[in-house]
């Protein structure tokens, strides 16, 4: 069982890492693409170490160092919680995938923890990244004694058993009760989205705290983490009163903890997984189809509606691409009610609004446009649009405009809440009116294209194409490359 399990899981990394095309590919061009997104991830795992590390120099000279262990065991759970919920429905119960590999003469067990160590490997690389950038920081502020060492990289070892485990279920008791709702993927998207616009907001509240004031809600936070973290999430004070105290007891008991309920948990899901997959698999009854009057329309019309009832129909595609739209009503609102010295001081740059408001606003949807992955979001179905009699010029054509109308809503209420806010001459309202809605058609065309350059049709989930192809990754550079060069111009 044990060589069973070995081979699942490498095959199911290789296949998740594109391992074994980057190995024995003899196409050159393709093997460019996954070392360029592999240097793409490393620069964004380097981003995220830098802010955490940041994060813990902030703690540390707050007189805080002792919640840092804490707060990083803490983040990494979070993370790993919020993210393996949002997959382990479609990865851990993918019913056509369990049906193709019980088929194989492998047992029941072996899928179901090959499945689990893939998900686990993953979080466990992003946990140590993390893990090893804030013990940097500690070690060299506070120089701690080797035990916080030993403790510290064993424990981001195991961080991620229990928040993987707890959302393991959480995401399939999601799954299977919204399987089962009509407008599921709408009520999805709208909990995703209203999630993040909370994540926002509450990061404007904090930046927009003066000195004193930040100071004195940190000083609050030190009591609230001091006296809450063993409520909320007590195994990540274990972790931390065994790394900074060296009180072994307490990593004993959060190492039983996250392993013994991670143990149950697949002992459990081996007797009951069969027929979960089957649960999970039911979909809600449509209603009777009835004829209708027929409405005929022009060819790109046409094509414009059915993008966007494929668009609306994927919950992670609009929640990733629609990120930069939300962001620019959200920063025009601040500007409108917080005030536009404050919203110059989160960003730390007086003055930019009188200067750059709309390029400001241009740069936030250009980083993340839904053509990015227009083409690769097509997958295995991409043969069909060949064989509609169009050219490839206005299918390219249909997915911009596809793009451009999800983005006009939210384009017309953030430059109307601009111009309110700001209240600027002539000149300034055609800039706010002309070039936000340059950079999104021009990020619109500049996506497409480099999909087109660098498609991904072999995948298996969605997430691999919106949030992991190299045409994403290299859009939302470019993207910013976009806004911080004519930004530096405008300020020289």
């Amino acid at each position: 069982m044990l060589r069973q399990i070995r081979l699942l899981t490498k095959i199911s990394l290789c296949n998740l890492f594109g391992f074994n095309e980057f190995r024995f590919s003899k196409d050159e061009k393709k093997k460019g693409r996954y070392l360029l997104l592999g240097v793409l991830w490393c620069f964004l795992l380097i981003l995220f170490a830098g802010y955490l590390a940041a994060m813990c120099y902030g703690l540390i000279t707050m007189q805080m160092g002792e919640m840092v262990p804490a707060v990083i065991t803490l983040g990494i759970s979070m993370v790993t919680f919020i993210f393996t919920m949002m997959k382990a429905g479609p990865f851990l119960f993918d019913r056509g995938a369990y049906e193709k590999q019980i088929a194989l003469p492998v047992h029941t067990g072996s899928i179901i923890v090959s499945r689990f160590l893939t998900m686990y490997v993953t979080d466990m690389l992003f946990g140590m990244v993390m893990m090893a950038a804030g013990m940097w920081v500690y070690s060299a502020m506070l120089q701690p004694p080797a035990a916080f060492y030993l403790y510290g990289i064993l424990g981001s070892i195991l961080i991620p058993l229990l928040p993987l485990t707890v959302a393991s279920v959480a995401g399939a008791l999601i799954t299977g009760i919204t399987s089962r709702w009509r407008g599921k993927n709408m009520a999805s998207t709208i909990l995703t989205i209203g999630f993040v616009c909370a994540v926002v907001i509450g990061n404007f509240r904090i930046s927009s705290m003066r000195g004193e004031e930040f100071k004195e809600w940190m000083g609050g936070l030190a009591a609230i983490m001091s006296g809450q973290i063993k409520s909320i999430y007590p195994p990540a004070l274990w972790l931390s009163e065994a790394m900074v105290y060296g009180q072994g007891g307490r990593f004993v008991l959060f190492a039983a903890v996250s392993a013994g309920v991670f143990l149950i948990f697949l002992a459990v899901l081996q007797r009951y997984y069969a027929r979960i997959c089957s649960l999970l698999g039911v979909n809600a009854a449509k209603r009777d189809f009835r004829m209708k009057r027929l409405r005929a329309g022009s060819v790109m019309r046409s094509m414009v509606q059915r993008e966007l009832r494929h668009y609306f129909s994927s919950t992670i595609y609009v929640t990733n691409t629609l990120i930069g739209e939300i962001m620019m009503v959200l920063v025009s609102a601040a500007v409108l009610f917080v005030g536009k010295e404050q919203v110059e001081s989160m960003i730390g740059m007086p003055g930019i609004l009188e200067k750059a408001a709309p390029v400001l606003l241009g740069m936030l949807p250009a980083m993340m446009p839904a053509t990015a992955s227009a083409i690769s979001i097509e997958g295995k179905q991409w043969w069909l649009m060949q064989t509609l009699p169009v050219t490839e010029k206005m299918v390219l054509r249909s997915k911009v405009w596809t793009n451009i109308v999800v983005a006009f809503p939210f384009y017309v209420v953030s430059v109307v809440l601009m111009l309110i806010a700001l209240r600027p001459g002539i000149a300034g309202a055609l800039g706010l009116i002309i070039v936000p809605m340059v950079y999104i058609v021009v990020s619109a065309w500049a996506g497409i294209l480099l999909n087109r350059r660098f498609p991904v049709f072999d995948w298996d989930n969605e997430a691999r194409v919106v949030k992991q192809s190299a045409s994403c990754l290299l859009m939302s550079l470019i993207g910013i490359v976009m806004g911080v060069v004519p930004l530096v111009v405008v300020c020289l």
